[in-house]
């Protein structure tokens, strides 16, 4: 199959260059708008109210008198009139004169209780809504209850631990003293609690108060974001060929469009007892989806209403959640409910797992769960219940089971196109078989738990999923064939393929269901959960069993899969071992558990090119299942000094399918030799074990550097320097030209000032070479360049109002040209091209990307 370089995918991509043009002329449309319309920058009449004290001293008068206007409002309350000037010392009938044609008195409404804590906490709610790398639960969560702050008094285990930075030995810590002294009276007493760590008490303060009070009755944010970056998975050279493989046969069969990345969200909170929220995504290049078309299109939007701390006697009800909702239980092994993988998900720091119930308005769009679901707690006993109907996108085999076909795999896609593009014997001309919702799937479970003393419980988990057609992962209808007509299952196997093999399906998964009369086939999964706290450890597991009994049940029959950890944590040190093991069959689609890999990794999934369309390779490259593996994990902070800060991973697994085995070693340190300076570095070691007699050809060793000068200015302005090295050691391939040994390099600069608190300008200037990733922002994203390229942003932030804030950013990569490339295709690609050259002299590879965020908080 032919490779398609990037310059095409772009092009393809984005039109042509006409359309580029405009497209860019839009971007800097916005952007001076961005800049122009932003309080620090409107040419108009300064309104004294509102005034900073930079721009009174811009004004013609003495900087005495500036400060005098600046204190009169900031102590003694706003002004009322132009006359109340002569109020002020210094004030003369030379500088009024002077002063009121420049200047205005705009009348400020009272502001509300949630208003003036927008004001206090703007830049914690900035930050939270624009992060990428946390779940939206918490996220939500955090910014719920940074608006409307709880009393810290009323707050039970669960509630606790679900706040930024808080461990379990914090929530257990802030329990204990309450008992010890009743009630906390304010944050002194919080900060003085026996055990509690700076970081939680830091955190902690955003979001408690100390007594009931009411800040209002509706409030709540809508975020929007629209953006043209590329999907950033392992799939970077795959999408290209899959979405454009034959652009122009297949682009009104598979509905392509050039509209960018759409995602929004907007929450409402009515009180301290319902929230209600409705959010909306389309990926880059998708088509329109619709819920319905009668009477009218109505796009597929999440939504979901929340009740919550509702109570009777001794019951409370915490939520009761219709519509589209996410379930977390434990540490992940039985269920969790999220599209995306996450590496060494731990459930502490920043790998925090939030625990319970919630509401759905995130990006979720395959294992999402529609229905409802509940959380009500009786003196120690905890209990969660739920029950689900909704699609499956799947891919569906070409087979015949009860006059309906048999489906191969769940699949996590980036684009939903109804049809698979390069798959055309599945397309409408010819078995018209969609892998869009093709599977209706009913899931119901339940959680049943009760505390023996604060932060030590046992718990129970279970939950079953039926389907309306067969379960049945052959490999064969998913595995392509060469150019000879040989199956690549049958000569393209290694042994790492058993994943494949032992997947959950097949006659074990075939079963009715009393619930669903159109149920053919099941699954379910089952165990505990446990945690103690003691003193300053915290002992926490996970056990999981998934049921291979066939249509009857038969207890401790099938699979397991085991998480358990110990946490110890002082007041600048903190440990976490933990140690995982799942087995190979140990198939689940709602497992989230600790694992360095997704699922499928090393497999011919992996190799999406003896795939029958490359865009089948999603079955790995999306996968949110962790891998089969057995290992311990270290991870360690200590903060050795005010100025010297530590941390130090180790990993040491198996994985299950082939028994390779890696290791992972990352340590970094944060210098701080005076306040302005930040020195960072940070040291990987990876590798996979060279002689395995199971695994030919798949050893690789891994050694990476980055280092940071961070010079931190006025007004919270900062400068960087950042230099990153890497080394990855393959296998050599004799029929493949190159160095077994690729280098990566990049070095390059940043810059973010603030003009004032509502304006923001930062960008970066990056030159690299080879693959490397980066943090831009409020966005991860992963380069790769054979040859070196240069890389630039720049994004501007504003404050339009105190309730609202946009943020546009765009970028450029000019990767560096590339001469005299030549290609020899097969036969038949010629045959199909006739009159066509596979060669060129000069091929130079650019994308230009932009990003706009809105956020308006109420």
């Amino acid at each position: 199959m032919k490779k398609i370089d990037k310059t095409t995918f772009i092009s393809l991509k984005h039109g042509v260059s006409g359309g580029r043009f405009y497209a860019s002329l839009l971007l800097v449309v916005l952007m001076s708008f961005c800049f122009l319309t932003s309080p620090g920058f409107a040419q108009q009449k300064i309104d004294l109210n509102r005034a900073t004290l930079e721009q009174l001293k811009a004004l013609p008068v003495s900087p005495e008198l500036a400060q005098e206007l600046y204190n009169r409002v900031q102590f003694k309350g706003y002004f009322t009139s132009i006359y109340q000037l002569w109020e002020l010392p210094g004030m003369d009938a030379e500088t009024f004169k002077k002063l009121k044609p420049l200047v205005k008195i705009e009348p400020v409404p009272a502001a509300s209780a949630v208003q003036e804590r927008i004001e206090q906490i703007y830049y914690r709610l900035e930050r939270w809504s624009s992060n990428e790398g946390i779940s939206n639960d918490l996220i939500d969560l955090w910014i719920e209850k940074a608006l409307e702050p709880v009393n810290i008094n009323k707050l039970g285990y669960d509630e606790l631990v679900n706040f930024q930075n808080v461990s379990p030995v914090d929530a257990v810590a802030i329990l204990q003293q309450r008992q010890r002294v009743n009630f906390f009276r304010n944050t002194r007493d919080l900060r003085y609690t026996p055990g509690l760590s700076n970081y939680a008490y830091r955190s902690l303060r955003n979001f408690v108060q100390f007594k009931d009070e009411t800040f209002s009755q509706w409030h709540g944010s809508f975020l929007m974001r629209v953006d043209n970056f590329p999907f950033i998975a392992e799939e970077a050279e795959q999408s290209p060929q899959a979405q454009f493989l034959d652009i122009t046969q297949q682009a009104s069969e598979t509905g392509l469009t050039q509209i960018p990345t759409v995602y929004s969200r907007l929450r409402f909170t009515q009180g301290k007892h319902l929230d209600f929220g409705l959010s909306y995504v389309r990926a880059n290049g998708e088509p329109m989806n619709y819920a319905f078309t009668s009477p009218f299109h109505f796009p597929e939007t999440k939504y979901h209403l929340t009740i919550k701390d509702l109570s009777w006697k001794n019951v409370l009800l915490k939520k009761l959640i219709v519509g589209y909702y996410k379930v977390t239980l434990g540490q992940g092994v039985i269920f969790e409910n999220t599209d995306f993988f996450t590496p060494r998900k731990s459930g502490y720091g920043f790998r925090k797992r939030f625990n319970g119930i919630s509401g759905d308005l995130s990006r979720n769009r395959e294992f999402t769960l529609r229905g409802m679901a509940f959380e009500t707690v009786y003196q120690n006993w905890r209990a969660i219940g739920f029950i689900s109907m909704d699609s499956r996108d799947a891919i569906l085999n070409k087979d015949d089971y009860l006059g309906k076909p048999s489906f191969n795999h769940f699949i996590v896609l980036d684009q939903r196109f109804k049809y698979t593009p390069g798959d055309t014997l599945r397309g409408p001309n010819n078995l018209d078989m969609s892998w869009l919702d093709a599977v209706n799937e009913l899931t119901y479970g339940a959680h049943l738990q009760y505390t023996f003393t604060p932060g030590t419980f046992l718990g129970f988990s279970y939950y079953e999923s039926a389907y309306d057609h067969y379960l049945n992962p052959d490999p064969y209808q998913v595995v392509g064939t060469d150019y000879s007509g040989n199956q690549n299952w049958d000569i393209r196997q290694v042994t790492a393929d058993s994943e494949i093999k032992q997947a959950y399906g097949g006659p074990v998964s075939r079963g009715d269901n009393p619930l669903w009369s159109q149920a053919v086939s099941f699954r379910r999964v089952y165990g505990m959960n446990f945690q103690s706290v003691w003193k300053n450890l915290a002992f926490q597991g996970e056990y999981g069993i998934l049921d291979k009994s066939g249509g009857g049940f038969k207890p401790l029959n099938g699979p397991r899969a085991l998480v358990a950890s110990v946490y110890w944590q002082q007041e600048n040190f903190n440990l976490l071992l933990l140690y995982r093991n799942y087995d190979l069959g140990f198939d689940n689609p709602y497992q989230r558990s600790f694992s360095n890999y997704r699922r499928y990794k090393g497999t011919i999934f992996e190799d999406y090119y003896y795939l029958q369309t490359p865009l089948y390779g999603q079955l790995y490259s999306n996968n949110p299942q962790p891998q089969a593996e057995a290992g311990f994990y270290i991870s360690s902070y200590y903060q050795i000094t005010r100025q010297l800060r530590t941390n130090l991973q180790f990993d040491n697994w198996t994985r299950k399918s082939d028994r390779a085995k890696n290791y992972r070693l990352v340590g970094s340190v944060d210098y701080r030799p005076v306040f302005p300076l930040g020195i960072q570095i940070r040291h990987k070691w990876q590798s996979r074990e060279p002689q395995n007699d199971l695994t030919p050809n798949q050893f690789y060793k891994n050694y990476e550097l980055r280092g940071r000068l961070r010079f931190r200015l006025s007004n919270y302005d900062a400068f960087d320097l950042i230099y990153a090295n890497s080394k990855l050691v393959v296998h050599p391939r004799p029929r493949v030209f190159g160095d077994f040994v690729l280098d990566g390099e990049a070095m390059g600069v940043s810059y973010a000032h603030n003009f004032n608190r509502n304006f923001r300008l930062s960008g970066m200037l990056m030159y690299y070479k080879g693959f490397f990733w980066n943090f831009e922002e409020t966005q991860f994203v992963i380069m790769d360049s054979p040859r070196g390229a240069m890389r630039f942003f720049l994004s501007a932030y504003s404050r339009l109002t105190p309730n609202l804030s946009v943020r546009l950013k765009y970028t450029a990569d000019h990767q560096l040209p590339i001469n005299n490339i030549q290609f020899q295709p097969y036969q038949s690609t010629i045959d199909a091209n006739p009159g066509k050259m596979f060669g060129t002299l000069w091929k130079r590879s650019q994308e230009h990307l932009f990003y706009f965020e809105l956020n308006y908080n109420f």
